[in-house]
């Protein structure tokens, strides 16, 4: 540690609990954290100063301006910017020591096991059950703890699993589905909230790197905004968990026959009659549109309405992650070929601008 890093962190240092030797832990220790949004932000720049000395950064999504209220490391010149990037840079601006990776890519079903090799902890920064699911079972299957958190409105949680599970994500929602919960975009967000349980995630990634046998591995924390209130409840494990139970053998990571990935979608409409199909509502159309679409929102799928399509058009569903438009084709399969894009809005998008860049 040079002179200039260890005056940075000399009163953290005093600390009785953490002095040099701790210090040593954190800065030997490698973090990957997915997701940099409300939860991201403020995690990732809380390990940085705690003194973790490599930090993973996954994110395939660029900053826009609805980001900004809650996502603390962005700003106004930023919009349209890799979060990855703008991440990196402020992270490195406070600790030039740092060492940064950054992957640009969405972590959910079908992604490999890879990512995560190397890492010490994985922070789950997702907003999406899909990709809490993976992020699970992937950090399970390489030995990895797991510090998770989600918000809702006004509330939060947030927990740290063993390597080994027992218990696991799963153990403590085994059954979700996309649209059980709501994500920030659809349910809305107090932006303190995210910001104080991205902090909880660093804080408990903290504790577990400096000594692991202290860390309680079987809890899950609560958080409520108004009145402030933070409690702990208990997971029990859950002994036929298809991640870390008697059922695990049965658990495998699949991808969607049914999905496209933006490459895959181009191919098919130089090829096929296709029609790209936004199942998104209408507000959120207007304020981000997708080109050369046909608006049909879930909403009106779910109320019954189907539309009767050529039975010689390929339909792809898009929305704004590729979470509703999996939905929509659940609705949509008597309608002849039809699949979901993967990644949605967000990942199509950037697809065509690094196309565009060539």
């Amino acid at each position: 540690m040079g002179t200039e890093e260890e005056s940075f962190f000399q009163r953290q240092i005093q600390v009785p609990e953490i002095g040099n030797l701790g210090q040593k832990r954190w800065r030997d220790s490698s973090v990957l954290v997915i997701g940099l949004g409300g939860l991201g932000c403020p995690a990732a720049l809380q390990l940085a100063l705690g003194g973790i000395g490599r930090i993973g950064l996954v994110d395939f999504d660029h900053v826009e301006v609805s980001n900004l209220h809650r996502q603390t490391l962005f700003t106004f010149r930023d919009l349209g910017l890799p979060k990855t990037e703008v991440v990196s840079k402020v992270l490195l601006e406070h600790c030039p020591w740092l060492q940064v990776e950054c992957f640009s890519e969405l972590v959910a079903e079908g992604t490999k096991p890879e990512i995560l090799d190397g890492w010490d902890l994985v922070l789950d920064c997702t907003d999406t059950i899909s990709s809490k699911y993976t992020i699970n079972d992937l950090c399970n299957q390489k030995s990895i703890p797991l510090v998770t958190a989600s918000v809702f409105r006004t509330s939060a949680q947030f927990a740290i699993f063993s390597e080994k599970g027992q218990p696991c994500y799963r153990c403590l929602f085994p059954n979700l589905k996309e649209g059980d919960t709501l994500n920030c975009k659809m349910g809305g967000v107090l932006g303190v909230q995210t910001a104080l349980a991205g902090t909880y995630q660093a804080s408990l990634a903290l504790q577990y790197l400096l000594n692991p046998k202290v860390t309680e591995l079987s809890s899950v924390y609560f958080m409520e905004w108004n009145p402030p209130t933070l409690y702990q409840s208990k997971i029990e494990a859950d002994l036929d968990c298809p991640n870390c139970g008697k059922g695990k053998k049965e658990t495998q990571i699949i991808l969607n026959e049914k999905e496209l990935n933006p490459s895959e979608f181009i191919t098919y409409q130089k090829k096929r009659n296709t029609l790209l199909v936004d199942v998104r509502e209408k507000e959120e159309t207007d304020s981000n549109p997708i080109p050369n679409t046909f608006l049909l929102p879930l909403s009106e799928l779910e109320r019954g309405y189907l539309p009767d399509f050529d039975k010689d058009l390929t339909i792809v569903c898009i929305c704004e992650t590729g979470v509703r438009s999996q939905k929509a084709v659940s609705y949509l399969q008597t309608k002849g070929e039809i699949f979901s894009l993967k990644g949605g809005r967000r990942a199509y998008t950037q697809y065509l601008k690094n196309q565009s860049s060539f």
